[in-house]
C-alpha cells in the first residue's frame, strides 16, 4: 500500500516530546529539505506545510515508498537541524498518516493543510505563512 503510486497520503510527522517547537533556523533547514521533494523524484509532493511543532505532507510514493521515504527524511533533517544548532532527537518516532480519496477528500485536506497556521493562530492569511507549498496544478 505504500508504495503505490496511486494513493495519496496525507502524513503528520510530530517533533520529539522532548522539543516543544523548532526554531527559525531549525524551520528553515528542514524546509530546505521539504521543498527539494519535488526535484528529487523520490516522492510526488502535492502539498507541505510547516509548523513549529509538526509537519504536514500530501504526497504520493514515487522511486521510494512512503515509509522508507520519511526514514530517509527524518533522518536528512535531524542532520541538518543539528548543523543548524538543535540537540538531541528532532521528531517522533512513526507518523500519522491517512489515504486520501480523490475529489471532495482531497479539496478538504488540502485546505486543511494549507490553512494549517491560520488555524493555530500563527497568521490571518495562510498566504503569509512562509512555510507551506503546493504544487501547482494541472489544468
Amino acid at each position: 500500500m505504500y508504495g503505490d503510486r496511486d494513493i495519496t497520503f496525507h502524513l503528520s510527522i510530530h517533533v520529539h516530546p522532548e522539543v516543544e517547537a523548532m526554531g527559525t533556523p531549525v524551520l528553515a533547514a528542514v524546509w530546505g529539505c521539504v521543498v527539494e521533494q519535488p526535484l528529487g523524484g523520490r516522492v510526488d509532493l502535492v502539498a507541505a506545510c510547516l509548523m513549529p511543532d509538526h509537519l504536514h505532507l500530501l504526497m504520493r510514493p514515487r522511486d521510494m515508498d512512503v515509509l522508507r521515504f520519511l526514514n530517509t527524511f527524518k533522518s536528512w533533517t535531524t542532520r541538518l537541524a543539528w548543523k543548524a544548532g538543535h540537540r538531541g532527537p528532532l521528531w517522533q518516532p512513526g507518523m500519522w498518516d491517512r489515504t486520501v480519496y480523490p475529489g471532495r477528500d482531497f479539496d478538504e485536506t488540502l485546505r486543511y493543510v494549507v490553512g494549517n497556521p491560520v488555524a493555530a493562530g500563527l497568521v490571518d492569511d495562510p498566504a503569509d505563512w512562509p512555510w507551506t507549498w503546493v504544487a501547482p496544478m494541472e489544468a
